[in-house]
């Protein structure tokens, strides 16, 4: 043998190179490092979207057996038991029942906020609110919306990422001609509180004009400072402001507050059996009675109509509605001016008669004369006044 050349349990002659033969051993290791990373790498990926299939089949609202879960995954009994420890322990509220009809499905919540599973319309859905959220009468909500959807946009597919943009670029809040109150979101769940456990409110009302009842009445006691204790049932949320319904057990009345004026007495009262509300409709009872409360004019108004068609004509702000007759009805119309009322019963195509109001029935007089002359003077110029396109 030529001395030479070196052994063979030293050297090793490969591709026209010499690699030692522990040279060799770290290859194979690295190599196999590699390939169950990779394994592990499709493995997890693997779970990872049977997790998602299993929690898409959860927020189903209904139970599911484990052999039709099995069924639906391809996979055996065993793992879904596996996978639905995991999603409780990333915080879904899975439950199970035991027993010939028993199975599991997904609860109400636990203690923990887990991920959420939106397809690419409810991913945008939310996106829409959140964006909404940014310009939101809630205080304090506009930094966290924007933390949220600086979130949301981050994971979702560049499609969905780019629909969401385009709302953002595209979409101008405008801004009211009046500044909007800002309401403390802890103060709103507080009284959402009140009103679930059917407990008395305690506050303090710090607004210089009070509250609104029905009919509209402000007694002497509805005052800066003035204290209460009602019964709230309802939050009402009208043209950007937040309105509490509740009832006055004292004055025996339902009363609406502006809730950016109320400031909250703890601890609250007694708890109370929820009565009958005023109305079925109570978005269009909160906006009658508080537009009622802000007029600066009103006017009784008898109408040659059925309520219900008179009711058709006007808006709820605009005035009550309320049935004398088969055949007629009285209006409580009110406004910031007597001419804006004075429009308003011009646009009913009914007969009607003003009750206890000469100065909008002088405004009703001075608009017809301004209209029939309108009318006489457009006479035979206008005939040959040439047709703008």
């Amino acid at each position: 043998m030529n001395s030479s050349v070196p052994p063979f349990s030293s050297r090793l002659r490969c591709r026209m190179q010499l690699i030692t033969i522990s040279e060799l051993r770290c290859y194979c290791l690295i190599r196999q490092e590699v390939f169950l990373n990779r394994g592990r790498q499709q493995k997890m990926s693997q779970t990872a979207a049977r997790l998602l299939g299993l929690l898409s089949l959860l927020m189903v609202p209904r139970t599911w057996s484990g052999t039709e879960l099995a069924e639906r995954l391809n996979v055996s009994s065993r793992t879904v038991r596996t996978d639905i420890g995991t999603l409780r322990d990333l915080g879904y509220p899975v439950e199970g029942t035991r027993g010939g009809e028993g199975g599991y499905r997904l609860g109400s919540g636990g203690s923990a906020v887990p991920p959420l599973l939106l397809n690419p319309d409810e991913a945008v859905a939310v996106a829409v609110g959140l964006h909404s959220g940014l310009s939101c009468i809630i205080g304090g909500m506009e930094e966290t919306s924007a933390q949220a959807l600086a979130k949301l946009e981050q994971i979702l597919p560049a499609t969905v990422r780019n629909r969401v943009k385009n709302l953002a670029h595209f979409t101008v809040p405008l801004a009211g001609n009046h500044p909007m109150p800002i309401v403390d979101p802890n103060l709103l769940t507080l009284i959402i509180e009140y009103c679930h456990s059917h407990e008395r409110f305690r506050f303090t009302y710090t607004s210089e004009t009070g509250a609104s009842s029905d009919p509209g009445g402000t007694p002497s006691n509805r005052e800066r400072g003035g204290e209460f204790e009602v019964e709230p049932y309802r939050l009402v949320n009208h043209q950007h402001r937040w309105f509490l319904l509740t009832f006055d057990p004292g004055e025996e009345a339902w009363m609406i507050f502006r809730v950016e004026h109320i400031v909250p007495k703890l601890p609250g009262g007694r708890r109370f059996e929820p009565r009958a509300l005023p109305a079925e409709d109570i978005g269009a009872y909160v906006e009658r009675n508080v537009s009622a409360s802000r007029w600066k004019h009103a006017a009784t108004v008898t109408v040659d109509a059925e309520a219900s068609e008179v009711m058709k004509m006007l808006m709820p702000a605009e005035g009550t509605v309320e049935a004398l007759d088969e055949q007629r009805s009285t209006v409580k119309i009110g406004a910031e001016t007597v001419s804006t009322m004075a429009l308003t019963l011009a646009r009913l195509d009914v007969e009607f008669v003003v009750e206890d109001s000469p100065e909008l029935n002088a405004e009703l007089r001075a608009l017809s004369d301004r209209l029939l002359r309108a009318t006489t003077q457009a006479g035979p110029a206008a005939a040959h006044r040439p047709t703008s396109i």
